[in-house]
């Protein structure tokens, strides 16, 4: 099942994420050089090198990392190593973050969870991603993954119900009334189909960003309805926008394409469940 949404999410300031950077700035400990330089760098392998030389000591400052800072930059370098999508060492420091953490930490968690899936380990990042809800369960990033995990498990009642939990606390959010709106349309499952709904949906997220991929998502929501007529015009618009954009992909295109020639023949799209 298709994503729409960017999976890395739990790059928040650090000062929410840890209780004890709120504290006074005076009373903060001062960080090894590398350690503050790797915060200032937008480029996460120089990030990973400059928390390595940090964590190892290798540092001209001869400042010494006090324990929770230690921590704290694990949890740090797992966030660039999995920007650089090596997953398993970047599971390495979530594991070592995590487990001096009491009571759990939702963005840990979440993003251990988001390793889990990138390497395959769905039951794992379901877990991961289960607990982290347990500490927060208004936690709409972490729900919202798990709805594409679920629905990538072929779990598509629980996704479902992950959907509509996070569309009805962030209404103005595209991105959800859009994954929303795909499910409904294109699910395997008939069940859970319902093209009425779903073209309420992707309208909303067409309302708030007129896009491409949404309008390949609307037009497949009119085509479940059985609005073929529709479904082919907004198709035509997706595949104009999408022509666009030098940066895309052929094989997008041929899908959006594809689609296309569903609708003109009568047919709805359903996606496969390998997809």
């Amino acid at each position: 099942m298709r994503r729409h949404g960017k999976i890395f999410s739990a790059l928040v300031l650090a000062g929410l994420l840890f209780p004890q950077g709120v504290q006074a700035l005076t009373m903060e400990p001062p960080l090894p050089s590398s350690c503050n330089e790797a915060k200032i760098t937008l480029d996460p392998l120089t990030k990973v090198s400059l928390y390595t030389r940090c964590l190892d000591g290798d540092d001209q400052s001869g400042i010494r990392l006090e324990k929770y800072q230690r921590d704290k930059m694990h949890f740090l370098r797992a966030n660039a190593l999995f920007e650089l999508r090596r997953y398993a060492e970047a599971l390495i420091d979530y594991d070592r973050f995590i487990a001096n953490q009491r009571g759990g930490h939702v963005w840990a968690l979440h993003q251990r969870g988001l390793t889990h899936q990138a390497m395959g380990q769905r039951q794992l990042a379901a877990a991961d991603f289960n607990r982290a809800l347990q500490i927060n369960s208004d936690a709409l990033s972490v729900r919202f993954d798990r709805s594409q995990l679920f629905a990538e498990m072929g779990l598509y009642q629980p996704a479902l119900e992950d959907l509509h939990r996070v569309t009805t606390s962030s209404p103005e959010s595209a991105v959800y009334a859009n994954a929303l709106a795909w499910l409904l349309a294109t699910c395997p499952d008939a069940k859970i189909q319902d093209g009425k709904e779903a073209v309420r949906f992707a309208l909303k997220a067409v309302s708030i960003d007129r896009n491409a991929q949404y309008l390949d998502t609307l037009a497949a929501a009119q085509a479940r309805k059985g609005d073929f007529k529709q479904a082919v015009k907004t198709q035509q618009a997706a595949l104009d926008l999408l022509r666009k954009d030098k940066a895309v992909q052929e094989e997008t295109i041929k899908q959006f394409a594809t689609r296309l020639s569903l609708y003109t023949a009568g047919k709805p799209y359903t996606q496969h469940r390998s997809e």
